[in-house]
C-alpha cells in the first residue's frame, strides 16, 4: 500500500520533465524560425539592396558595399533598388548622407548620376563649395559641423583707417564639410580621437555659397580675419548691421571723426569772423594842389601868406 504513492510521484515527475523538454524544444524552434526570417514566410517579399557596411557620405559605392536581402513587399521603402546592377549603373554613385550597415540604399539619398565622386557630388546646382580657414577650437567645440547653418563675420582694416572694423557679411550659409568630412558623426569621432594635441592647428570649413557670396568670402579671408556664428537652422531671418569699430567698442570717439569735427569747427569760426567783423572806413583822398603860374621869364612865383 505504501509503494503506490512513491510510484505515482515518480511518474508525475517524469511527465513534468518530458513536458518541460517539449516546451523548450518548441521555443527553440520558434526562435530559430524568427531569426532565420521565417516570420515573413506567409507574406510576399521583394529583393532590396542594403548596405553591407556603413558607407560614408561622398564615398564612391562599389559592389563590396552592398548586398541583397528579402524585404516584406508591403514595407519596401520608396526609391529602393531591387538589384545591385540597377544601383551602380554606368556612372559612379555616392551617397549624400551616411548609409548605415543594413539600411536600404535609396535613390533620394544618392547624388545624381554624372555628378562625379567626392565632394563635388555634394554641391547642388548653381552653388559653389568655398573653403575658409578657421580656428581649430571652433570645430572642437562643435560650433561648426556638416549641414550646420552659420553667419560669416569679417574683421578688416581698410587702407588709411587707424582701427579695424568687424561686420556681418553673409547670413544663412550652410556648412558642407569640416576638414574634408561631410558626415557629422564621422567628424565627431575624428575629433574625439585627435583631441589631444593640435590645438594650435587650423580647421578648414567648406561653405555652400553662390558666386557672388564666394567673392565676398575671398576678399574677407584674404584682407582680414573670418569668424563663423552658429545659428538655428529654422531661423531664416536676416539682420542688417552697421559694423563695429574699436573706438565704438571702447566708447571712445573715432580720431578721424574728431579731426573732421575740429576742421568743421575751424571753418565755421572763420566764416563767423568774416561776417561779423566791422568794415574799415574808407580813406579820404587829398586833392592835389594847383601848380603856381610861371612868369614870362620862366620863373615860378611862390606866394607866402595870404592876399593883401
Amino acid at each position: 500500500m505504501t509503494a503506490r504513492p512513491g510510484r505515482a510521484a515518480r511518474f508525475g515527475a517524469l511527465g513534468f520533465t518530458l513536458l518541460a523538454l517539449a516546451l523548450t524544444g518548441l521555443t527553440a524552434l520558434l526562435l530559430a524560425r524568427l531569426m532565420s526570417g521565417g516570420q515573413y514566410a506567409g507574406e510576399p517579399t521583394e529583393p532590396v539592396v542594403v548596405a553591407r557596411r556603413t558607407i560614408a557620405a561622398a564615398e564612391r559605392i562599389n559592389e563590396d558595399h552592398l548586398k541583397v536581402i528579402r524585404w516584406p513587399a508591403s514595407a519596401v521603402p520608396e526609391g529602393a533598388f531591387a538589384s545591385i546592377d540597377a544601383l551602380l549603373g554606368p556612372d559612379p554613385r555616392v551617397p549624400l548622407q551616411t548609409v548605415l550597415a543594413g539600411e536600404p540604399v535609396l535613390q533620394s539619398r544618392l547624388a545624381s548620376p554624372g555628378a562625379g565622386t567626392g565632394m563635388a557630388s555634394l554641391v547642388p546646382p548653381d552653388l559653389r563649395a568655398f573653403p575658409i580657414p578657421v580656428d581649430r577650437w571652433i570645430a572642437d567645440a562643435r560650433l561648426v559641423y556638416p549641414q550646420a547653418v552659420v553667419d560669416v563675420l569679417t574683421t578688416v582694416r581698410a587702407p588709411g583707417d587707424r582701427y579695424a572694423t568687424t561686420k556681418v557679411v553673409l547670413q544663412n550659409v550652410r556648412v558642407l564639410a569640416v576638414d574634408g568630412l561631410s558626415d557629422a558623426a564621422e567628424l565627431a569621432r575624428r575629433l574625439e580621437e585627435g583631441r589631444s594635441g593640435g590645438a594650435d592647428r587650423r580647421s578648414v570649413v567648406t561653405l555652400l555659397v553662390n558666386p557672388e557670396e564666394a567673392e565676398v568670402l575671398a576678399l574677407a579671408s584674404r584682407e582680414g580675419k573670418v569668424d563663423l556664428m552658429l545659428r538655428n537652422a529654422g531661423d531664416a531671418r536676416t539682420v542688417s548691421t552697421f559694423g563695429l569699430t574699436v573706438s565704438e567698442l571702447l566708447g571712445e570717439a573715432d580720431p578721424s571723426e574728431v579731426e573732421a569735427a575740429l576742421a568743421g569747427q575751424r571753418a565755421l569760426e572763420r566764416q563767423v569772423e568774416a561776417t561779423t567783423a566791422e568794415p574799415e572806413p574808407p580813406r579820404r583822398r587829398r586833392r592835389p594842389r594847383p601848380t603856381p603860374p610861371a612868369d614870362a621869364s620862366g620863373t615860378k612865383t611862390i606866394r607866402v601868406g595870404g592876399d593883401r
